[in-house]
């Protein structure tokens, strides 16, 4: 940019805020240095040394090695040895998640060897749940366990990126490909019509809480909640599926500092096939020749054009992209603490975008023999630098106009000033992104703090308290220079906004053994959750100079000024309850409930109720197995439930006022009120129900595991806008109207397929899944989509998907006027595009249109090889996706532009004329944009991406005392998709969460290449 905008926020703020952190690491410090005391003792100190393995004789990296009763330890290195000083009354204390906890007293030894025993395959490794937490080898519902050991190396900027393909029935798409661009998540498709249709996070047991604001370098596992039986306990916020996020706790031992960063390049994966200066004047000339007009540019003209300007190579560029984290941790018996700062920096591959963020963390645990306390606290400040997007004619941004720029125009013309072309509406693309300035802040602080007092050793009551507060700014000024602000005589707007959230939660939790057959847990408890959001925004425009932005707006024409505000709120009051019960470790009984209260919904329905029930069998624990020593996991599940949806913004049952035109008395203007919403006190939830079957395997001693599911989810009451007399004053009304289904089958397996000094391992999800509008009510079909000036391009009727993509089929170009005369396009003439009359009645109109597409993949998959030997680990991770299909409004753009004068793709060269009778393209004369949304513009979005492909080296046996592990890396992303998609990226919706999914002008996707190190001190 040509100018960088102000900070938003105080200095003194910002200085205040980094003083707390700071002091937060010092206190923290201070109090690891007191819980560093050894275990009194008289016996002598030797050192002692070791080594540690597996059950194959492996060594294994990363084992805590502590003395027992202390907080004094080591962890392993590469090849499995440690090395401390202890005395011989001393017992170690050895743990590694999938291993069993091992003891060991030194006695009268110096050197110690260990084997360590396989827990299978993790199987008391502890997942979280909502509201507590199970084992693996006890859990009656369907759930996918990402965990840190599994994220990807290289730009992971945002949590939904680390579950990209890999957890089977997730589905993730991005708005744009921009830095700190959002996603949207689909957990077994959606159900939803015009409600969200988005996962609930919960952070640290915060629901709700942002994960934008997450650096994913704290995360130490993710459960995806997909079956009933799993989301139940969250009741009208569950029916979307539950992402449970865990952060990184410290560990008890010595303290321990790690850093971990990364510096990288990117570029654009794809670039768009445009006409070159050559091409788009010889293009034109045709096009004007076979109208029998006179061609455009002369030959004399024509041979003076050059090369003329690439206007995507002015606005792409390889732009670098860099990550730094220290991370502190350690602890006592009682009390762990772990603290994290982190800077992320990452320059777009548009010229003039950015994203930043500053992120710090601070998670306790503190523990007794009777009460447990923690406190999660993250806060960030993340700053992007944006550019136009989106938009048309000459509110377009700075990719469309590049992708329709005249390529004849260089940046600047010979007085230095951006070039324009008065007779297109569009603007200099350069000269937006260099002068014009949108840039958003948001400083955001969220966290929990809870204690657990055990009344009993079996009983306990837990309170957990959480908050989150976000103040965000977006500031855009548009200078003079542009075509659009000098409509204005520039432009200033300044949008702020706040969102805050309250917490409280009461718990009580039952766990007891009872005899050798019986095991029962179970929680009760008591949620109240607020929200409210307030924001201000103002405007101005005439500015007698660009130089003050957006900091002085009083400085423009005062009758110019714009101002706007608003407020929102809302509540959700819960009670809920989930018992657990096993019988003999084999048999497995789960049930929840949940009564939410939403203040969200009509006066007569504020409260919804929530069940569920799923059974589990441990068949490999029945005495018919023994014997089948190859079979080492055969758990069977089955659960059915309900969940409900209250996305749906807030006070959509109420009648409410807002200003509704002005009058004049006595010469004074007044704002009048009127009702703007007609209120609706029946308005309900959103209600699924959803049967999951599965199976969890293992084979081989766990060589080979994994899961199966089939699954069933119906979505009823839909919520629907629907026509109603406009008599009412109104034209529409929120009403609860229609059904959804969605059914799959998901699969995932993990192999072991080399175990010796060579390891290779594969890991490999998939699921299956169809989606279908089984009611719309009274209504035969609803219709939407507006974009581009076009209208009704996606359609929701009985036994289609959900906004299937609905317009006209094409068979061919008309060769001849016979063929013609002899169709349904009376009007049309050789070369244009000849069009299907689906319902035979010779007229070609609106009710000829067919389904052209279905947006939901029928088929998606992640596939992960991990090859290790010695120190060198390669990891190879392919994604993707079959039987879905993209709106190509991009397309739209080069087969029916606004204007002949803007630039196309090239495949228009081979358009039809009478010496080139082509049947894959018309002539682009006659252009019929009544029927643009045709099967020339829905393609198909299947694709396989190599989405990273890394190679990481450990150092063994460091000799440098002060590091005890060292790892390089290098890394590659996106180096290559396989598909027939003709857009920059198949993986997109530029219509971010909603379910209408669409491709028009997305941010590109970049090719990353990095290079990183991590060191632990």
């Amino acid at each position: 940019m040509l100018h960088k905008l102000k900070k938003y926020f105080p200095e003194e703020g910002n200085k205040c805020l980094l003083h707390y952190f700071f002091l937060s690491i010092m206190i923290l410090l201070f109090t690891g240095t007191m819980y560093s005391s050894s275990k009194p003792g008289t016996s002598s100190q030797q050192n002692i040394s070791g080594i540690v393995k597996d059950a194959d004789g492996i060594p294994i990296l990363g084992v805590t090695v502590l003395i027992k009763g202390t907080n004094r330890g080591t962890t392993t290195n590469f090849d499995g040895a440690f090395s401390l000083v202890a005395s011989p009354t001393d017992t170690l204390v050895f743990s590694f998640i999938g291993f069993e906890t091992f003891e060991e007293l030194v006695g009268n030894r110096d050197f110690l060897e260990v084997s360590m025993v396989s827990n299978v395959e993790g199987l008391d490794q502890v997942l979280v749940v909502g509201y507590g937490t199970v084992k693996k080898s006890d859990l009656t519902g369907s759930v996918s366990s990402v965990t840190s050991k599994d994220f990807e190396e290289g730009v992971q900027t945002s949590t939904p990126q680390l579950l990209q393909g890999k957890a089977a029935g997730v589905s993730i798409t991005q708005a744009d490909s921009r830095p700190g661009g959002g996603f949207s998540i689909r957990i077994r498709g959606a159900g939803s019509i015009t409600a969200g249709n988005e996962p609930l996070y919960v952070i640290d047991g915060l629901p709700g809480a942002s994960i934008n604001a997450l650096n994913p370098g704290d995360i130490e596992s993710i459960e995806i909640l997909k079956d009933a039986s799993a989301t139940a306990i969250y009741g009208s916020r569950g029916a979307n599926g539950v992402i449970l996020v865990t952060t990184k706790k410290g560990v008890a031992g010595e303290l321990r500092v790690n850093y971990d960063g990364y510096y990288g390049v990117q570029e654009v994966a794809n670039r768009l096939d445009l006409l070159t200066a050559q091409e788009y004047v010889s293009f034109l000339n045709g096009i004007q020749e076979d109208q029998g007009l006179d061609p455009l540019f002369t030959p004399d003209q024509a041979a003076l054009v050059g090369s003329g300007t690439d206007w995507q190579e002015e606005i792409f560029r390889t732009a670098p992209v860099q990550n730094h984290q220290i991370s502190i941790s350690g602890g006592s018996e009682k009390t762990n603490y772990y603290v994290s700062l982190n800077r992320l920096d990452q320059e777009g591959v548009v010229i003039s975008t950015g994203f930043k963020r500053t992120s710090g963390r601070v998670n306790i645990v503190h523990s007794t023999d009777n009460f447990n306390f923690g406190l999660n606290l993250n806060t960030s400040l993340t700053e992007s630098d944006l550019v136009p997007s989106g938009g048309i004619n000459g509110a377009a941004g700075v990719i469309p106009a590049a992708l329709q720029f005249d390529p004849l125009l260089s940046v600047r013309n010979a007085e230095g000033d951006y070039s324009l072309n008065q007779n297109v509406d569009l603007d200099n693309p350069v000269a937006q992104a260099e002068t014009i300035f949108p840039v958003q802040e948001t400083n955001q602080t969220f966290g929990s703090i809870y204690g657990e007092y055990f009344i009993l050793d079996e009983f306990s009551a837990k309170i957990n308290l959480g908050t989150d507060r976000s103040i965000s700014r977006f500031d855009n000024y548009l200078t003079r220079i542009t075509r659009r602000g000098q409509n204005t005589n520039g432009s200033a707007n300044i949008f702020e906004n706040e969102d805050f959230s309250n917490l409280i939660e009461l718990t009580f939790n039952y766990n007891n053994e009872i005899g050798a057959d019986h095991q029962i847990n179970a929680v009760i408890g008591y949620t109240f959750q607020e929200f409210k959001g307030r924001g201000f925004n103002a405007g101005s425009q005439n500015f007698p100079t660009d130089a003050f932005l957006t900091n002085n707006l009083e400085a423009g024409a005062q009758s110019g000024y714009t101002v706007g505000s608003y407020k929102v709120e809302n509540q959700l009051l819960s009670y809920l309850g989930r018992l657990n019960y096993t019988f003999k470790d084999k048999y497995l009984i789960t049930g929840s409930f949940r009564a939410d209260g939403s203040s969200r919904f009509g006066e007569d329905k504020k409260y919804g109720y929530f069940p569920s029930l799923a059974l589990g069998w441990k068949i490999d624990k029945e005495s018919f197995m023994e014997g089948l020593n190859d079979i080492s996991i055969l758990k069977l599940r089955s659960s059915y439930g309900i969940t409900g949806n209250q996305a749906i913004g807030n006070y959509n049952s109420l009648v409410l006022l807002g200003t509704a035109g002005e009058a004049v008395f006595n010469d004074q203007q007044f704002v009048g009120i009127a009702p703007i919403q007609l209120g609706n006190p029946d308005l309900k939830w959103e209600t699924t129900k959803q049967f999951n079957i599965g199976l969890d395997y293992g084979f081989f001693k766990s060589r080979i595991t994994g899961s199966m599911d089939y699954f069933y989810k119906e979505t009823s009451d839909l919520l629907l806008n629907l026509p109603i007399p406009s008599t009412s004053g109104f034209l529409n009304s929120l009403q609860n109207v229609g059904d959804t289904k969605n059914s799959g089958f998901e699969m995932s397996i993990n192999s072991k397929n080399f175990v010796d000094d060579f390891k290779w391992s594969t890991s490999l999800n998939f699921a299956f899944l169809h989606n279908e509008v089984t009611n719309l009510g009274d209504l035969p079909f609803i219709l939407q989509g507006d974009t581009r000036f076009l209208f009704d391009y996606t359609i929701l009727r009985e036994g289609e998907p959900i906004n299937a993509y609905f317009g006209y089929k094409t068979e061919g170009v008309f060769q001849s006027q016979e063929e013609v005369d002899a169709s349904a396009q009376p009007n049309a003439n050789p070369g244009d595009l000849k069009f299907v009359d689906d319902n035979g009645d010779g007229v070609l109109n609106a009710t000829d249109r067919v389904i052209l597409g279905d947006p939901f993949a029928d088929f998606t998959f992640g596939l992960s090889n991990n090859f290790e030997y010695k120190g060198f680990n390669l990891s190879v991770f392919l994604q993707g996706s079959m039987g879905n299909d993209l709106l190509n409004f991009t397309r739209v753009d080069s087969e029916n532009p606004f204007s002949d004068l803007r630039n196309r793709q090239s495949y228009v060269l081979d358009r039809w004329t009478p010496d080139n009778p082509t049947d894959r393209n018309p002539s682009f004369i006659n252009q019929d944009v009544s029927r643009a949304i045709n099967d020339r513009v829905v393609e198909d979005a299947s694709y396989l991406r190599l989405q990273n492909l890394s190679l990481n080296y450990t150092f063994p046996n460091l000799k440098v005392r002060a590091i005890k592990n060292l790892s390089i890396s290098a890394t590659g992303q996106n180096l290559f998709t396989i598909t027939d998609y003709s857009g920059f990226n198949p993986d997109v919706n530029t219509l971010g969460t909603s379910n209408l999914r669409i491709d028009y002008n997305s941010y590109p996707l970049a090719r990353i290449y990095t290079f990183g190190i991590k060191i632990g001190l």
